[in-house]
C-alpha cells in the first residue's frame, strides 16, 4: 500500500471545508470500532487530524450534521469540500484505498446526485401532486439500484483490497454463493485474514441460522461481565434481537420492551444481542433504554462471528425460537405502530394450539 516502505508512524489529514465557521468541531470516527480517532476545531476553514490505524480503516469525517466517508491509511492525506452535501462533494487524496474509494464514487456520482435530489424533494414535499411524488420515488429507487450495482460490481472487481473485501462482506447475500466462494478463494492471505475476510469465511463455511432448523448456539458475555450461552434459555420461547447503540429503530424497540415488559409471560425469554464494539457505548445505551433482561454481546462489532451466523445485515433483526430450540420466525426492522409483544404472543398461541 502507499507509504508502506517508509513505515510512517501514522496518518495526517490536512483539511479544508469551504464555508464552515471558525471553531467548528471536525471529528474522525472509526465506523467499526465505534470510536473517535481524532478531532479538531476549524480555523479559517482549515483543520488537521492525526493518529494511527493498524490497517486501512473506513471512517466518517463529520461536522455540523454533515459527513464524508474516508479510507484512512498511515500516510499524509488531504480533504477538501464545501460544507453542504459533504458526502457528495468532498475531494480526498492519499493512500491506495482512498483512490479506490474515489474511483467507485466517481462511477456512482451521476446516480447518487439524482437520488439525493429526489430524496430532498420528497423530504421537503417539493411536488405538486401524487403523480409527481410517485415519479420522485421511482427516480430515487431506480438510481439507488443502479448506484448499488456499481458498488457491488466494483467490490467484486477489486476484491483484493480492504475496500473490496468490505463491499463483498456487506453485500454477501446479494452475490451468488458459488461466485462469492470463488472470489473468497482467490483472496490473498492479507485480505483473507482481515476482519472482513474472516467474516466472509464464517458466512461461507460455518453453520448459519435457518428457519425450521435448530438455533445456532453461541457463547457471549453479559453487560455485567457474566458468561452467557443461548442454549441456557431452552425450555422457554426465546426472542433474540440484534441491535446497536447507534441504531434509532433498535433503541425504540428496547424502550418499547422495557415499558411493556410486565406483559411478557415467563414462557418467553428476551435476549438482546448488541453488535456494538465499544463497551461504553453499549453500557450507556443500555442504561438509557432501561434494559434489565438478558443483554449480551461478543464485542466483535460488525464483523463478529455470531452476527454473521445469524445473517444480520440491517438492524434491528430478531428471531423467535421455540422451547426445543427450533427457529420459527424472523423479524426485520421495528414498526412503532405494531405491538411486537402481542405479535409474538399470537404466534406462540397458534403454535401451542396446533
Amino acid at each position: 500500500m502507499s507509504g508502506c516502505s517508509s513505515k510512517p508512524h501514522g496518518f495526517i489529514i490536512d483539511g479544508r471545508i469551504i464555508g464552515i465557521p471558525d471553531g467548528s468541531l471536525v471529528t474522525l470516527y472509526d465506523i467499526n470500532q465505534q470510536i473517535d480517532l481524532d478531532s479538531a476545531f476549524t480555523l479559517k476553514e482549515r483543520f488537521v487530524l492525526k493518529g494511527h490505524v493498524d490497517h486501512p480503516t473506513t471512517c466518517w469525517l463529520t461536522t455540523a450534521n454533515e459527513y464524508s466517508t474516508i479510507e484512512v491509511e498511515n500516510v499524509r492525506m488531504t480533504f477538501n469540500s464545501s460544507l453542504k452535501d459533504m458526502h457528495l462533494n468532498s475531494i480526498i487524496t492519499g493512500g491506495d484505498e482512498q483512490e479506490l474509494r474515489n474511483e467507485v464514487r466517481r462511477l456512482q456520482r451521476p446516480y447518487d446526485v439524482k437520488l439525493n435530489a429526489a430524496m430532498v424533494s420528497l423530504q421537503d414535499e417539493l411536488y405538486e401532486d401524487e403523480a409527481q411524488k410517485m415519479g420522485l420515488i421511482e427516480t430515487y429507487n431506480d438510481n439507488q439500484k443502479k448506484s448499488q450495482k456499481i458498488y457491488v460490481d466494483f467490490g467484486i472487481q477489486h476484491a483484493n483490497s480492504y475496500l473490496g473485501v468490505d463491499i463483498l462482506y456487506r453485500n454477501r447475500k446479494s452475490i451468488a454463493r458459488d461466485s462469492l466462494t470463488a472470489i473468497y478463494q482467490r483472496l490473498t492471505p492479507e485480505y483473507k485474514e482481515s476482519s472482513n475476510g474472516n467474516a466472509l469465511k464464517v458466512f461461507l463455511y460455518d453453520k448459519v441460522v435457518a428457519l425450521g432448523e435448530p438455533l445456532v448456539d453461541f457463547e457471549a458475555t453479559s453487560i455485567n461481565g457474566q458468561p452467557f450461552r443461548l442454549s441456557s434459555k431452552l425450555g422457554s420461547y426465546i426472542y433474540l434481537t440484534f441491535w446497536s447503540s447507534g441504531c434509532g429503530p433498535c433503541r425504540m424497540e428496547n424502550k418499547f420492551l422495557s415499558k411493556n415488559f410486565a406483559r411478557i409471560p415467563e414462557m418467553l425469554s428476551v435476549v438482546s444481542f448488541s453488535i456494538d464494539r465499544n463497551i461504553e457505548a453499549w453500557k450507556k445505551a443500555s442504561d438509557s433504554d432501561d434494559i434489565y433482561w438478558d443483554n449480551v454481546s461478543d464485542l466483535a462489532g460488525e464483523k463478529g462471528k455470531i452476527k454473521t451466523q445469524y445473517e444480520v445485515q440491517a438492524i434491528p433483526l430478531s428471531y423467535l425460537i421455540d422451547p426445543e430450540g427450533m427457529v420459527i420466525k424472523r423479524f426485520g426492522g421495528f414498526n412503532p405502530d405494531e405491538d411486537i409483544i402481542e405479535k409474538l404472543l399470537q404466534i406462540i398461541e397458534q403454535r401451542e394450539n396446533s
